[in-house]
């Protein structure tokens, strides 16, 4: 794939180029986000609220993966406009990197994610929704940071379109996966809640799948690529890393300040907090035509159990 020489032509050009599809791809971002939080409504207000504290949690993670992509982004692109010829090296190891990071905070997550819920949530429904749904969410972190550190060595090329495919076929692809996992289809019953982090799971997997081909099929990795840890490349790329993240971090902290002082209002002030309750007679709607009614029965199902 030949990359945009981001060193030549003309500035504006180059920031048009890049920002409108990088517009577009955080459109249907928030779209996917949306479709999380219609079918969470249709089990109940206690999904919807969980839905929202383990969203507050994982945050941390996806903070990372945006420090990633940034320091990716800075290394590749100083060294392939300093015509170094590092750039090989710099990406396979952010990749190697990130593939560190993402297991490592994919343990974190799991030993501490729980406590992290208890300190913004109540004993409930609520929690315990939070508390499986992010179980398995958890396990989609290497997704997410790997794909969103690949992200960054495309943008050094001067490539934003690629995610923003991958976020349009993400969106699309939730769109049909949560009512399939959640309520299942033909003579399976789905498995309620937790489909909407398994529809997260896959779909980003996919992302991540399609950006790393696109990352391998680039110019940068053309050259000799070597993956073994070289830790003064590590110590470089936390460098840029870990400052960007960290910005990310404080906006997670304020959340977690306004989570911690709604948690005494129960699970109702969390949905009314990340969605308008218009926005569930919608998605209800939606269902019921697209099934025919089935799903009206294992929606008062889920309800019953208390999901």
């Amino acid at each position: 794939m030949a990359r945009r020489d981001l060193t030549t032509g003309s500035i504006p050009g180059h920031f048009r180029a890049m920002a409108v599809p990088t517009a577009i791809g955080m459109v249907f971002t928030t779209l996917y986000n949306v479709v999380d939080v219609y079918y969470a409504g249709m089990l109940s207000t206690e999904a919807q609220a969980g839905l929202a504290i383990s969203f507050q949690v994982f945050f941390v993670l996806i903070a990372v993966g945006f420090g990633l992509s940034s320091a990716l982004g800075a290394l590749v692109g100083n060294a392939l406009g300093a015509k170094s010829g590092d750039e090989t090296l710099i990406a396979s190891q952010g990749i190697g990197f990130a593939v560190i990071v993402s297991v490592l905070g994919m343990v974190l997550g799991l030993l501490f994610a729980p406590a992290l819920i208890a300190l913004i949530s109540e004993p409930g429904a609520y929690r315990d929704a939070a508390n499986r749904y992010l179980g398995l969410l958890i396990f989609a972190a290497p997704a997410f940071l790997i794909a969103y550190a690949a992200n960054g060595i495309l943008t050094a090329q001067g490539d934003t379109k690629s995610m923003q495919y991958a976020n349009i076929t993400a969106f699309f692809a939730n769109l049909v996966l949560n009512p399939l996992f959640i309520f299942g289809l033909g003579g399976w019953e789905g498995i309620g809640f937790n489909g909407i982090a398994l529809s997260t799971l896959v779909s980003q997997a996919g992302v991540m799948v399609f950006i790393l081909w696109r990352v391998f099929a680039s110019e940068v990795m053309q050259g000799a690529r070597r993956f073994r840890p070289e830790w003064s490349l590590y110590r470089q790329i936390a460098a840029q890393a870990i400052p960007a993240s960290f910005a990310m971090i404080v906006m997670m902290v304020a959340g977690f300040v306004i989570q911690f002082f709604l948690k005494d209002f129960g699970g109702g002030s969390r949905c009314r907090l990340r969605c308008r309750p218009a926005d569930r007679t919608v998605a209800a709607a939606a269902c019921l035509r697209a099934d025919g009614g089935a799903a009206a029965h294992r929606v008062a199902k889920f309800r019953r159990e208390g999901f």
